[in-house]
């Protein structure tokens, strides 16, 4: 489950910055076959700036430390977000177990609610310092291209997950 939450921040850290598009790492495996080769690190580097970047990555053609350093950027950013994920979590059973045992009140509903939008505005706040940094981290060229995706996903009339 944390693995999902962390695969989650990842997706959207980015989006918003370069106009993208969140999507799943599926991973198939056929059946009857064994022994198939596991990502190496730099396949899932490249994972990750695919899904941080998608549609655009391509377009961008970003260097190898620009990879590796959104990549760095974008683990740093999950691995800290861990535990305000964690509260979530936690705030969400709270309110579960007291909805479930008749003993909700409106004053619970109020405080955990609050504690819940304190802990996503923190989680927010996160992911748009990492943006931040991914986009430092282009040239002048590559930040036309994501200029361009922003715009031209702006003019279409819906952000989509550029807004998260």
């Amino acid at each position: 489950m944390k693995a999902l939450k962390l695969l989650f921040l990842a997706l959207t850290i980015s989006a918003a910055s370069a106009g993208l598009t969140a999507a799943q790492v599926t991973i198939d495996i056929k059946p009857g076959v064994s022994g198939q080769i596991p990502n190496t690190p730099a396949d899932e580097e490249n994972d990750l700036i695919n899904e941080i970047f998608s549609p655009i990555t391509a377009r961008l053609n970003l260097t190898a430390s620009q990879k590796f350093r959104i990549a760095s950027i974008a683990t740093a950013t999950m691995l800290q977000s861990e535990p305000l994920f964690q509260q979530v979590d936690d705030l969400e059973d709270q309110l579960s177990e007291a909805a479930f045992t008749g003993r909700l009140e409106e004053t619970t509903i109020k405080q955990v609610s609050e504690k819940q939008a304190e802990v996503l505005s923190q989680i927010a706040a996160m992911k748009a310092r990492a943006k931040m940094s991914f986009y430092r981290l282009l040239t002048a060229e590559q930040r036309a291209v994501v200029a361009d995706q922003f715009r031209s996903r702006a003019a279409e009339g819906s952000l989509g997950s550029i807004s998260n």
